[in-house]
Formats: structure tokens, sequence, C-alpha cells
């Protein structure tokens, strides 16, 4: 067997191996002997059919077999010999029969790179001093007021702080922009309601209709409506009155607290709590930042692909679900392109960069650490362990939960030996 390898760009790779015409009869020997055993030729009976007549016939399929048989292991010797390292499947092309009987093909690979590690260790990262302001928890205390509160439907015109259950169409020059709402709850306030239409429901009643002039936002999500005009057409379905409980003991004990005391004292640990976490993913982040500019070399474009292309799909989905029609869908993705392939390619490189440092620091996950990622899943989604379980285990996607487990020991590695400075 004779192999090349030919750089590409980035870390792509180009093997072309010849196998021996020797190689390749004495295989095709063995697929014509195979095939003779199998088939039936009229005039003969099964399994004695001369082999020239069986060539003539089923020379397509044994050279099919041929290939099934040699290919596959003349690619892994060429690998072993030129000591290249893929981590991505190979494609295959020019797979040709020569005149003199020699087999060649042409494998197209992705390389897994060779990262030189930087200073990773004793990395400099910017905390902040946490507090939590009287106002942030009475703000918190309204919301649990809000989380209890009653409705009651009303026929009067719609006042301040009330809610419409409102179908809604949105129209520019006449076209509709995006699907029909249905059953929308908007409260009448000018602050809490998307794109200001709570304000347009004052004096409103049950089956009244308007049509509300809005200028849409310069970051609304299809990029080809921002700043643009539209008029929405607002049916109101049904009008409900929002009644709030007293912030008081009997509050507290409706949301699982014996007095308003220890509820307040529970509102303020759980936004301390929420800012300490959101303290360490702002500081994880900074030291994402620091590798990902510290670090140069090739990725693996099948890799970055693959990625782009399951952002796009998330994305895509998140749009649809918000009823984002098809075309406004494909628009705000089109302006999205650029800045998905950027996120791919950083997601690419952080997991090679994070690969290194756990294997330099031998940075593993065992099989009950990936049990109890699985466990906390189920839990979040209300779904049974076991059938959680078996799903990612008949989907092939364990290996997935143990990377990004990996991932994440790997990171909090990097912030437990962090140095932070608090501002």
């Amino acid at each position: 067997m004779k192999s090349t390898v030919k750089k590409l760009e980035g870390a792509a790779r180009q093997l072309v191996i010849t196998l021996s015409p020797e190689k390749v009869n004495k295989a095709l020997e063995e697929a014509v002997a195979g095939i003779r055993k199998e088939v039936t030729i009229p005039g003969f009976r099964k399994g004695n059919a001369p082999e020239d007549i069986v060539r003539r016939n089923y020379m397509e399929t044994a050279m099919d077999e041929v290939k099934r048989r040699l290919v596959p292991r003349a690619y892994q010797d060429a690998l072993d010999k030129h000591g290249v390292v893929p981590v991505s499947l190979p494609e295959l092309s020019d797979v040709i029969l020569e005149p003199n009987g020699a087999l060649s093909f042409t494998a197209r690979l992705d390389l897994r790179p060779e990262v030189k590690l930087h200073r990773y260790r004793g990395l400099k990262v910017a905390g902040q001093k946490l507090t939590v302001p009287g106002e942030e928890v009475e703000e918190a205390l309204s919301r649990v007021r809000g989380m209890h509160a009653e409705f009651a439907g009303t026929d009067r015109p719609i006042q301040k702080g009330d809610y419409g259950i409102c179908d809604i169409e949105a129209f520019i020059d006449g076209k509709p922009i995006t699907r029909k709402q249905e059953k929308v709850w908007i409260e009448a306030d000018r602050q809490a309601s998307m794109l200001g239409l709570g304000e347009e429901l004052y004096g409103m009643k049950k089956g009244e209709k308007k049509d509300m002039d809005v200028t849409l936002p310069g970051e609304y999500p299809d990029k080809q409506y921002a700043g643009k005009k539209a008029v929405f057409k607002v049916e109101v379905k049904e009008t409900q009155e929002k009644k709030l409980p007293e912030l008081d003991d009997a509050l507290a004990r409706k949301a699982g607290q014996d007095t308003l005391a220890g509820l307040r004292e529970e509102m303020r640990a759980r936004i301390m709590e929420k800012k300490e976490h959101n303290n360490r993913i702002n500081m994880k982040n900074q030291i994402i930042e620091y590798l990902l500019k510290k670090h140069s070399f090739d990725l693996p474009g099948s890799m970055v692909k693959k990625q782009f292309e399951a952002l796009m799909k998330r994305t895509r989905d998140e749009l649809a679900e918000k009823g984002t029609d098809d075309k406004a869908v494909e628009s705000h993705l089109d302006g999205l392109k650029q800045r998905l392939m950027d996120e791919a390619r950083n997601k690419v490189k952080l997991y090679f960069i994070l690969d290194g440092i756990a294997a330099a620091e031998n940075i593993s996950v065992t099989g009950e650490e990936v049990e109890e990622r699985l466990r906390s899943m189920a839990e979040y989604y209300n779904q049974k362990f076991e059938d959680v379980k078996k799903y990612y285990e008949e989907n092939g996607l364990t290996g997935g939960v143990k990377e990004q487990l990996r991932e994440d020991k790997t990171l909090d590695f990097l912030f437990s030996e962090a140095v932070i400075t608090t501002n």
C-alpha cells in the first residue's frame, strides 16, 4: 500500500491511498467466490456456475465488496503510518480501479489540533462586591404578591393594572408579519406590556376591537421590520381585574414561611444567591475570554460546521416558537450568520483548550457523576430518571453529557485557581 498526506486549509488533510493489484485481486477472488456460492444462474445449479460467468454478471457487486473490505483497513493503516489523529469521519472520493488493477481513493479529514497551552493557573478576574439593598427585597415581595394575586372577570372598561385577554394580529403595509396570537394576556400598563400595547387598552371593554399604531423597536427580532411602523389589530376577548393580597403573615404562609419577616429574609437570601451565581458566571466568562485570546490554532472545519448548524437550528426553533413566520425567521437568521459562526468557532476552540487543560490536570468524570447529572436533568424536566437515562443511552448522548461535565469541572478548577479582585 502507498499513501501520501497533503495539508489543506486549517486543520484539514487529504490522504491519497493506493492498494497494490495483488491485494485487490486477492480480495476480488474472495468476493467472487463468496458470490458464486450464493447466486443462482440459469443453466447451472446454485454454487456451480463458472467463475468467469459470475465475474461477468456480478463484477460490480464483487467490486463493491472489495471496496467494503479494503478501504476502511487501508484508511486506518494510512492514519497509523502518518501519525494522523482525525476528529471527523473521512469524506471519501475518487475510489478508482486503475487499469493495472490497483485500487486508489482519496480521504479528506480534519485533524485534532495541537494546542500549546499558555498559563492558565492564577488568572486575574474581577468580581463585584455584592449587597442586597432593601428596595430589591421589597420588589421581590411585590412579585410574591403578584404570584398569589386573584383575578376576577369584569364588564367595566379596562383600567390601569387590569388585564385584557386578547387576540392579536400585526401588519405592515396591510401584510401580516407574524402568525395570529390568540388569548394573549396583556397588562394595562405601558411598562409591563409588549411594545406598550397595554396603555392602548385603557377604556376598552370585552368584545371591542382596536387598531394600534406601533413603531417597532430597533432590536425587533426580525430585522427587516425593525424600526418600521406596524398596525396591531387587537380584539379584547375577556377583561380581568387583578386583586393583590395584603403583605402580611398570611401571605408569608402561602409562600412557605411562618412570618413576613421570615419571607423577607428568604427573599434577601435568594437575591444574594442569584447575584453570587451571576458573579461567578461573569468571572468564568473572563477566564474564557482570556483563554480564547491567548490561544491560536487551526480549527477542524467539520466540527465548526456542525456547531454552527446546531446554533442555527436552535435559533430557528426559538423564533418559530415565538410565532415568527417562516420568511421572517430566515431573514433574521441571515443577519445572524456571522455572529453564530463566530460563536461556533469559539465553542470549538474552547473545547480543545479545556480538553488540553483537563488532560494536563488529570481531570476526569466518573459514571456516577454522569448519572447524577442525568438525575438533575430528569428532576428539572419532571421526568423519570430511568426514562431519561434510557433515552440518552439509546441515542448515544451520554458521551456528550460526560464531555460537558468535564468542561464544567475544568472551568471550576480554573476558577478555584484564579486570583479574584473585588470592585
